[in-house]
């Protein structure tokens, strides 16, 4: 891990939409600071820490076949768009200025949910869609509201691996070639494609990392897209709790 290529993220306020729009094409991924304003991220950072006060009571997500069998240990605080420090995160006029463009206007929103790892915890490499066509996938938007360190758990990504097709089976944590980390900070926002390779690495301290997500469907693509995923040792369907 530590030979890993380390990812700086784009500076929003230095980078024109059109090199954002190439580089998630290019890459199936892309990093931004600073799209929001320093009070928005603090108040967001306060209702993370009320979750967490919270966290012992959350049952695993998935169900614990599921994270027995990928070794994926999260936990979720769902529906959270009914809180207005959340729901800004991702209702601004910047969020939505790259979402256009990187989806289409008029793409299907989701609901906002938090996910959580924990000392141990992590989520091994996996495509959070089914279809190999590049073209047909969901953006999942992620929101970093603290800093992290690399022990809190990295985004691992492979650069372009939204159109290599389905993930190389092996190991669930195993390090694939041309592998890029990013470890999370304040005010950072990843925009994904479903079908890259990626992984969360194992907490290997006593804070527990927190994000929040939020994906959306652009116009013609299926909405249960996102239903079976695919991970290095198997595949899941989230709606049968079951292989495919």
């Amino acid at each position: 891990m530590s030979n890993t290529p380390q990812l700086l993220p784009m500076v929003w306020a230095n980078t024109d939409l059109d090199t954002i729009v190439g580089t998630f094409e290019q890459d199936g991924i892309v990093v931004l600071k600073d799209m929001l304003f320093g009070d928005q991220v603090t108040a967001a950072d306060r209702v993370a820490n009320r979750l967490l006060t919270q966290l012992d009571e959350r049952p695993w997500a998935a169900g614990e076949e599921y994270c027995q069998r990928f070794d994926i240990w999260t936990k979720i605080f769902g529906n959270l768009e009914s809180d207005p420090d959340i729901l800004v995160l991702f209702e601004n006029e910047v969020m939505q200025t790259v979402t256009d463009k990187l989806s289409g206007v008029g793409s299907a929103i989701g609901s906002i949910g938090s996910w959580v790892t924990s000392r141990g915890c992590g989520q091994a490499w996996h495509q959070d869609s089914w279809s190999s066509d590049p073209n047909l996938f969901i953006l999942n938007r992620i929101v970093f509201t603290r800093n992290y360190t690399p022990e809190h758990g990295q985004l691992l990504f492979v650069p372009g691996s939204h159109r290599y097709g389905d993930l190389p089976t092996g190991d669930p944590y195993e390090p694939l070639p041309n592998q890029v980390a990013f470890t999370p900070s304040a005010n950072a926002a990843v925009f994904l494609h479903t079908r890259t390779y990626h992984c969360v690495t194992k907490n290997a301290t006593d804070e527990p990392r927190i994000q929040f997500n939020r994906r959306v469907v652009p116009n013609g693509v299926p909405g249960n897209l996102t239903s079976r995923a695919r991970f290095r040792n198997g595949t899941w369907d989230f709606s049968t709790q079951s292989t495919w």
